[in-house]
């Protein structure tokens, strides 16, 4: 999600799943600002409704330009989480030079959908090698190239995410340091929701 201003708020961005329509009330994540669609356009026509897989451009109204970011997701409710941390499966595919291992205390950049955010591995939960050796709890404190691992992520600030298994295009993602790819994974856990 993208945004710019040309007579009130347009943001930019692809339907992942659902449909948007004008008149529709949706909820910009992890802000929970609440906005009314006034227009919907497809390739620059205004169109009565959007698909998944359409790139749209869509006006909020009331909205900012301040209040929509790159990185944010516009939900209908109930609306996506947004969370600082997450629990994770990944691969380890490559690592920088400076550093050969990862273990908690690692520093990445987190990419998911279009959202960048500084992050760190708390804890390594689990480790399985090339040959399938599986290390569990104090036994697994490190991971280097070619091994999955089971670990929790802290986030620098909320990102809207889902598990992969409940909409597999917000619970998928890569870990990039120093221009590498260095882990490509998926969410598998977020926190316990909190009671409001």
């Amino acid at each position: 999600l993208d945004r710019y201003n040309d007579r009130g708020t347009i943001a930019m961005g692809k339907v992942e799943s659902g449909v948007v329509k004008p008149g529709m009330k949706v909820m910009l994540m992890p802000t929970r600002n609440e906005y009314k669609v006034d227009a919907v356009w497809a390739n620059e026509d205004p169109v009565s409704g959007a698909r998944p897989g359409e790139n749209v451009l869509i006006k909020l109204n009331g909205a900012g330009v301040e209040d929509v970011r790159k990185g944010f997701v516009i939900c209908t409710q109930p609306a996506c989480r947004a969370v600082d941390k997450i629990i994770c499966q990944m691969a380890v595919v490559e690592m920088p030079e400076n550093t050969r291992i990862m273990t908690a205390g690692f520093q990445a950049i987190f990419h998911a959908h279009c959202v960048e955010e500084e992050c760190t591995i708390v804890k390594i939960f689990e480790t399985t090698d090339k040959k399938g050796k599986v290390a569990k709890g104090n036994n697994a404190r490190f991971a280097n190239i070619g091994m999955r691992v089971v670990c929790m992520i802290e986030l620098g600030r909320t990102v809207p995410v889902d598990t992969f298994q409940s909409m597999p295009f917000l619970g998928r993602f890569t870990l990039r340091t120093e221009g590498k790819t260095i882990a490509i994974g998926k969410i598998t856990k977020l926190p316990p929701k909190k009671d409001s």
